[in-house]
């Protein structure tokens, strides 16, 4: 078993002149639930890209699974949500079974149609986020709830190790993103699945998440949501006043 999903050493990214990321040192275990928190302009997103092999660091290092991010191949082991995902054109002409199965193209190739076995996957990862029954509906019908359930959907069907979720819950009502997280949570704890949440949502982030990292340009807190919790100066961390709250809570709601 890799000793790591995610390493990060010694990070630095500079747009142009400015300076985003400095000295950033960041590891992610195989089976944790990562909240990664900062104000906008932070470099949050600046540093996804850098983990998705988008951007080239500066200084520094970016390893996948035990493997350099320059040599890494294996992409199938990493699912992707932006925070756009849910920014869908109602007139779309696509079923929901055709949008999750865009996951599986490496698989089926340009212009082919998927065989039993990709049909397959994409019912069953349909099934894991509670969508099965949708699969003929075309995505511009849904609800923006259930579309970023499609979209999770899509990031699952090539059953990867870890999910990376950028603000997934931007322009989605309070109900469908309390029910979002529910299912990041099981995703977590029943599947055993790796998770980094970028989010502004502090508060109910840490009820869920396993631990925190805190970013503004250089990475000011990594440990225990616990930690956070008790952490006095969150001003310092953020850049300004912020208040949250960590949450008790028994079994995930399915």
């Amino acid at each position: 078993m890799e000793s790591s999903v995610v390493d990060i050493q010694q990070l630095s990214y500079r747009y142009e002149r400015s300076l985003v990321l400095d000295d950033v040192n960041l590891t992610i275990r195989p089976g944790s639930f990562l909240g990664l928190v900062g104000p906008n302009g932070s470099g949050k997103s600046t540093l996804i890209k850098c983990i998705l092999g988008l951007l080239k660091p500066k200084d520094g290092s970016v390893r996948l699974f035990d493997t350099d991010v320059g040599d890494f191949t294996n992409w199938e082991k990493i699912g992707y949500v932006s925070q756009k995902a849910n920014r869908f054109n109602a007139g779309f002409p696509a079923t929901v079974f055709e949008v999750v199965s865009m996951g599986l193209f490496g698989q089926i190739g340009l212009f082919r149609f998927p065989k039993k076995k990709h049909r397959t996957y994409v019912y069953e990862a349909l099934d894991i986020v509670g969508m099965k029954d949708f699969a003929r509906q075309p995505i511009g019908r849904l609800s923006g709830g259930q579309q970023q359930r499609i979209f999770i959907a899509r990031a699952l069907v090539s059953q990867p190790q870890l999910l990376i979720l950028d603000e997934p819950t931007v322009g989605v009502d309070a109900n469908a993103a309390q029910h979002f997280y529910d299912l990041l949570a099981r995703l977590n704890n029943e599947h055993g699945l790796t998770l980094l949440l970028v989010s502004h949502d502090v508060g109910t982030l840490t009820r869920y998440v396993s631990d925190v990292a805190c970013l503004n340009q250089h990475l000011h807190f990594h440990g225990s949501k616990e930690a956070f919790a008790k952490n006095p100066d969150l001003s310092a961390l953020y850049g300004h006043d912020v208040q949250h709250i960590v949450h008790e809570h028994g079994e995930v709601a399915p």
